[in-house]
């Protein structure tokens, strides 16, 4: 009786034993999902006084932290800006952007009390200035810009992120903050999660509120990752109002880098660069529910000669109400040729010889604002046959822009030609 009692206890034991086991290499197999904390974010512009001075002011909020910058009107950031930094219960430190000659930085020259702020940016703020030392005290009045959406934005956003925001400090990294999911909430209820992989600093990640497709109603857009360039792939929500809800732009909105959407003239533009010596624009229209690529534009180097000198000035796009532009181009004006910007060494300072892949000369009409650019006339480069002791060569022939007598003339580049020159025919 005794051996069979025996018999089971050592039976249960191994089981209890088995159990445990199993038990444990199920904890160990298991993986632990990352912990996320919610943060509010929210960007907002002000305009009011302070101490009766009219101000400009940017605000963004995520989680504990709040940053942004001001001025006085008129407003000058290189000569007037002015930094933000503070905390969501509404002290904040003001520092001027520009350091004052003979010192290493700038020291705070005031501070901000405008109260709580929430999990939206307030209509208004109330609050006071005050110098560092407390003497002087001023009242600070801000409204909340209108927004150019004819819908206004009534849903705050919230990161799901791997840290906590909580004062300035938590954003002085550059690239650890990771969102994995950016969540909707209308009157404190939540609305949506929109799944999201972003990754950056803290400004860089703030999810931003635009007319994507110019419609009325606010969408939402964000960057995810900062590349080597300035190409940033973005993620774009649009706003369905039939369904009252954010859904995922088409596809060929998200394949458009650095995307910035111009309302006023209902069109995306998008500026990049592909090296140092190629930079472009493109600017797109919304055509069957999709943005279409409608005009485009790429740098080139123009040769221009000037006090016998032939320099290289570097031409590159840029975007104006709704249009590429060329503010430093050849013009053809009414009293003859002209450049936007009279050629100088300081911006003129690409050697043509090193830069022919990117040589070229183009002339255009005056363009008028809100009108598309035409091109009058537009050389590229061609090759010379140039005898040489060693046989032929073949050398640049170019068309250039010569400044001091307002004219196009053509040379070659032919010294040292039996050096610098293609050995090959270009038609081989």
């Amino acid at each position: 009786m005794c051996l069979r009692k025996l018999h089971l206890l050592c039976g249960l034991a191994l089981a209890l034993l088995s159990i445990g086991c199993v038990l444990a290499a199920g904890k160990v197999g298991h993986q632990t999902e990352p912990e996320l904390f919610e943060t509010v974010s929210w960007e907002a512009a002000y305009g009011g006084r302070i101490a009766g001075k009219p101000v400009k002011v940017t605000l963004w909020r995520q989680g504990g932290a709040v940053m942004g910058n001001y001025c006085y009107e008129p407003c000058n950031p290189k000569r007037n800006g002015i930094r933000l930094e503070g905390l969501a219960n509404g002290l904040m430190t003001e520092t001027p952007i520009d350091v004052p000659k003979g010192k290493v930085e700038a020291q705070p020259s005031g501070r901000w009390r405008v109260g709580q702020l929430p999990g939206l940016p307030p209509q208004q703020l109330r609050g006071q200035w005050q110098s560092m030392d407390g003497k002087k005290r001023w009242s600070l009045e801000l409204t909340l810009e209108p927004q150019s959406f004819a819908h206004a934005v009534d849903r705050e956003v919230r990161l799901m992120a791997n840290r906590r925001i909580e004062s300035p400090k938590d954003c002085d990294t550059d690239s650890d903050l990771q969102v994995s999911a950016l969540r909707i909430y209308r009157q404190g209820k939540l609305q949506q999660s929109l799944k999201t992989a972003a990754w950056g600093g803290c400004l860089f990640v703030q999810p931003r509120w635009v007319d994507a497709n110019f419609d009325g109603w606010p969408d939402l857009s964000q960057a995810l990752e900062l590349p080597a360039g300035p190409n940033i792939s973005y993620t774009t929500w649009l706003y369905d109002s039939t369904r009252g809800q954010l859904v995922l732009g088409p596809k060929d909105l998200q394949e458009i880098t650095s995307p910035v959407f111009d309302g006023q003239a209902q069109r995306i533009y998008s500026q990049w660069r592909a090296s140092c010596c190629s930079h472009g624009i493109g600017i797109y229209d919304w055509k069957n529910g999709k943005p279409q690529l409608v005009e485009q534009a790429e740098s080139y180097v123009m040769p221009v000669r000037k006090g016998g000198k032939l320099m290289g000035c570097y031409i590159m796009p840029e975007y104006k109400s709704g249009h590429v532009a060329w503010p430093d181009a050849l013009y053809r004006n009414s009293d003859g040729l002209a450049m936007g910007k009279p050629p100088a060494g300081d911006w003129c300072d690409m050697d043509v010889s090193s830069s022919l892949s990117y040589a070229q000369l183009q002339v255009f009409a005056p363009q008028q604002d809100g009108q598309k650019a035409r091109q009058l006339s537009v050389y590229g480069m061609s090759k010379v046959e140039v005898k040489t002791p060693e046989g032929a060569r073949y050398c640049p022939d170019l068309m250039v822009f010569d400044a001091d007598a307002r004219k196009l003339a053509r040379i070659q580049l032919t010294e040292n030609a039996t050096e610098s020159c293609d050995r090959e025919s270009p038609g081989q």
